[in-house]
Parts: C-alpha cells; structure tokens; sequence
C-alpha cells in the first residue's frame, strides 16, 4: 500500500490504516524511538503516541513523505518524552514550591507581547534555515554522519559500524562539523 492509499484511508477514519501504518513504518520508527529513548516500554508508548499524533494531524495535510513525516513525529516524541523524564528528575522535590509560594518569584511576562513570540520564532526558522542549508551542501559522506548523529541520535560507534568508518574518524568529523556549522552561524549573526 502506498502512502497516498495510507492517508487516504486515515482521513476515511478506516482503523486498519493504523495496523498498515504500523507494518509498513513500525520497525522503522522503533529504531528511531530506541536511539533515542533506550527503553523497549517508552518506546512501545512513543510509537503509539505517534500512531495516534498520525491519526489526528494526518486529515488536516497530507505530507509528501510520509516516511519521513513519521519519522520526524517519532523523533520528537521521543526527545520530548526524554525532556520531560529528565526535568522531573532533575529537580529534588524539597526545591518544588507551592505555587502560591513560588508567585512572588515568578517574572511578570505580557502575554500580549506578540512582536516578542513572533521574533523569537522568526530567529528560530532562521536557524532551522542555516543548519538545512549547511547540511545540504556538505559532501555525502559528511552528510550521513551529521544527519545520523544530530537527527537520528546514533551513537558514534553505531555511525562507524553502518558507515565502514573508524570511530575516531567518526568522532573528528563530527567535530569538524560542529566547528564549521558554529562558525556558520556566528556569520549570519546567530549567537552560539
């Protein structure tokens, strides 16, 4: 079944499309869940979070590719699951005020401040912008670490094992990488 097919089944609400979903991309986007969240059970409730996220967004536009749509949804389920797990452990419980208590502390921010919001996403897309533009033009090879490491979160020895490179070599490119897309950046006026 195509991806076409696929959707258009989901925006008939026809709840096979789920189990076709699942056969055609699961193994896929369980990889993607696993570099990232390492845990079978969070990857099992990541993957149908996506489903659910697929089933939900999927009526309203259909991607061109839905392969990578899925993989994108999956990628960020995960790193928000593994922010969200890590920001409760991250703070001791006797530091967790009241909210009554925390008022006095919290800065007043102006939610009407709408020349701030759109600022602060116009410097986001202008980021996303320098690093799709940096990724694009690097040689493959340097392409397939940088998008394996920064995108899919393998680990260097993984990269080294699918890559045929040693994992020093992997280490020093990315490295290099991070150095020229820094210096990329500190050119278009982006802080670092």
């Amino acid at each position: 079944m195509n991806d076409a097919e696929l959707i258009r089944r989901i925006r008939e609400r026809d709840e096979t499309a789920l189990s076709a979903l699942e056969t055609r991309f699961g193994r896929r986007l369980g990889k993607v869940a696993r570099n990232i969240l390492k845990n079978e059970e969070d990857v099992s409730e990541c993957l149908n979070d996506v489903y659910l996220k697929a089933w939900n967004s999927l009526p309203a536009a259909a991607p061109e590719n839905l392969e990578a749509y899925l993989t994108a949804l999956t990628r960020n389920t995960a790193l928000k699951r593994v922010r969200d797990g890590n920001a409760q452990k991250r703070i001791p419980q006797e530091l967790i005020l009241p909210l009554d208590e925390a008022a006095g502390s919290i800065p007043h921010v102006d939610r009407d401040d709408t020349a701030a919001i759109a600022e602060s996403r116009s410097e986001e897309e202008r980021i996303k912008a320098v690093i799709n533009t940096f990724s694009e033009k690097l040689p493959e090879k340097d392409q397939k670490v940088f998008v394996a490491r920064y995108y899919y979160d393998a680990s260097v020895n993984k990269i080294a094992r699918c890559l045929g490179m040693p994992g020093g070599t992997v280490k020093s490119t990315l490295h290099r990488l991070r150095n020229e897309l820094a210096r990329r950046l500190k050119e278009e006026g982006i802080e670092v």
